[in-house]
């Protein structure tokens, strides 16, 4: 029921076009079936009129009578050529119905996926390859959709054309009904089990897709690091078993597939000599009419053959079941609660009270039992060896995790309470790794505020001393800077993303070590003028030079996910520590 309710989903706003190409598909049916009618009374007519039926005798009555139209036979041909007329312009109008309801959804479909996406937990985000959802957003959808618009359309005109077919049949001869469909039944059993294979078979190459895209996704937004290495033929090689593990699956599906649409045509071949040499029999035998002949033959075709195709329907619908799978996976995904919560003023004091955190796809605590106290305005520094737990700290404040146990007060009001939309728009982060979307400057840097003002733009790209570097871009602040930000140099782009958080003027201020891709010079201009931007601004800075942390008002080491030392400069370089043994290497090497 699932499935069916996914595909029901999806066509929510559509709904009357969309069944309304069935209607048309009905409507095409019975003028497609009344022309074969026409045409099976025109051969009876001409040929035996002692075989003419009560229903042919009507027909013929309806149009003049039988002598009439023997004297005007281009009637019969009028009759037949507006059905073929009318029935073009009914599937004319279907088709354009059909493309209406297929962008639509494709439309709603995507924006749906879209929005759902980007509004999961980070930590899911983190979990999920990108190529993978790049896979479902895209490919998946499209199987699906195609599946939902033309396939089942298909699926409903074969339910229409062998229904009303074989009532034809029936009303004619039931012994050629009967043998008509004979062997259908054992085509459908054999149909339901060699489906389950397809099915499992396409979900693997699917899934081998998936990984295919991320690799590729991954090195295009590594192109710089590929290069930096000379590793092209490295890459190429490995992308190249990526390649064959996606060819060996593909082939197994197709095989599968092509082995199911082939095996079916036993049964079709067969199905139609036996329909064919029964009616000729029947026709010899004088049981039944030439007409009747031609039309028992012609109903026989287009009984077996709708048939035939939904066969194939049925291999594409193990595709899209496999599609609705991994559609079904990230939809069932809860989406992160941002508006739910408190939202109090915040004025940035801290406080941390035996914090411990784990991720969920480890068992070693990443933070344990943290206590801290941090005034509103103060600055603090965090230092500590690579893994020590310094950006799951930070992250913390932003909620991107909720710590297991303990509890973390901003402004004596519990973390977990507030409001996530508010929290992150009062607690600023500059990540470690900076990123710009492929857009202006000026764009990139209206992300944060989309109200902030010429000066206000200007006051944060100031402090974060890229102002200069931007006027002298021949665009300046509309300089276009390419996908990931290519085309600025490391330093510039962290010091633009830099910027970017300085806009919102957030009460408390996180850098992620993102200080380390400027130098020295740049580095103690920024926190200098970071500094006389507002007192009441609290600030985090992870970061591993003695120079960056040792004007803060608190510094913090931490090792093994827990705070080893705290205090300023000038008390931790007199203590036995990790940050006296930093401090003594950087002096010696500066």
């Amino acid at each position: 029921m699932s499935y069916i309710k996914t595909m029901f989903k999806m066509t929510k706003g559509h709904r009357l076009k969309y069944f309304g190409s069935f209607a048309l598909t009905f409507l095409s049916v019975v003028l497609m079936l009344s022309s074969s009618l026409m045409t099976k009374v025109l051969i009876d007519t001409l040929s035996d009129p002692s075989t003419l039926s009560e229903f042919d005798f009507s027909v013929l009555n309806f149009f003049g009578g039988r002598e009439f139209l023997l004297n005007n036979l281009y009637i019969f041909s009028l009759i037949i050529v507006f059905f073929a007329l009318a029935r073009g312009t009914v599937l004319i109008s279907r088709n354009i119905m059909r493309a209406a309801v297929d962008t639509s959804i494709m439309k709603t479909m995507q924006l749906r996926m879209f929005n759902h996406i980007i509004r999961l937990p980070y930590a899911k985000l983190k979990s999920i390859p990108s190529g993978e959802l790049l896979q479902t957003a895209s490919r998946d959808e499209e199987v699906l959709r195609h599946f939902l618009i033309y396939q089942i359309n298909m699926m409903v005109y074969t339910f229409f054309i062998v229904t009303l077919s074989f009532i034809i049949l029936v009303l004619l001869n039931w012994k050629i009904a009967l043998v008509t469909v004979a062997l259908l039944p054992i085509l459908g059993v054999y149909s339901f089990f060699l489906i389950k294979e397809v099915r499992v078979r396409y979900r693997a190459t699917d899934d081998s897709e998936a990984r295919l895209t991320s690799k590729i996704e991954e090195n295009l937004s590594a192109i710089r690091l590929v290069k930096a290495y000379n590793n092209e033929v490295y890459e190429i090689n490995d992308f190249e078993k990526y390649i064959e593990n996606h060819e060996h699956y593909f082939l197994r599906w197709r095989r599968m597939s092509s082995f199911y649409s082939a095996s079916t045509d036993i049964f079709i071949f067969g199905q139609i000599a036996l329909a064919l040499i029964f009616s000729i029999y029947l026709a010899f035998s004088g049981e039944i009419s030439v007409g009747t002949l031609f039309l028992s033959v012609t109903l026989s075709g287009r009984i077996v053959w709708p048939v035939r195709r939904v066969a194939n329907i049925l291999s594409n619908l193990a595709q899209a079941l496999a599609s609705i799978d991994r559609i079904n996976l990230i939809l069932a995904e809860p989406l992160e609660d941002i508006d739910s919560g408190l939202t109090p003023e915040i004025k940035g004091e801290i406080v941390f009270e035996d914090v411990s955190f784990t991720y969920d796809d480890g068992d070693i605590a990443v933070l344990k039992n943290i206590n801290l106290h941090v005034k509103a305005g103060q600055t603090v520094a965090i230092l500590g060896k690579t893994g020590s737990g310094k950006s799951t700290f930070v992250n913390l404040l932003t909620r991107l995790y909720d710590y297991d146990s303990g509890h973390i007060y901003l402004d004596g009001v519990e973390l977990k309470t507030i409001q996530k939309a508010h929290l992150r728009k009062n607690v600023a982060s500059v990540l470690q790794e900076p990123f710009l979307f492929s857009k202006t400057i000026i764009n990139n840097l209206l992300i944060a505020n989309k109200e902030a003002s010429d000066d206000d733009i200007k006051r944060a790209t100031q402090i974060a001393d890229i102002h200069n570097t931007i006027i002298g871009f021949n665009k300046g602040y509309d300089t276009p800077v390419g996908e990931h930000g290519i085309t600025l140099s490391g330093g510039q782009k962290q010091r633009l993303t830099i910027a970017r958080t300085l806009i919102n003027e957030a009460p408390v201020l996180i850098f992620d070590d993102s200080l380390s891709a400027v130098d020295t010079q740049t580095d103690l201009n920024i926190r200098t003028a970071l500094q006389n931007r507002a007192a009441d601004t609290t600030t985090f800075i992870v970061t591993h030079r003695i120079a960056t942390a040792k004007d803060a008002h608190l510094i913090i080491v931490f090792e093994d996910g827990q705070i080893s030392q705290s205090g300023t400069h000038e008390q931790l370089i007199e203590q036995d520590g990790l940050y006296k043994r930093i401090y003594e290497i950087q002096s010696r090497i500066a």
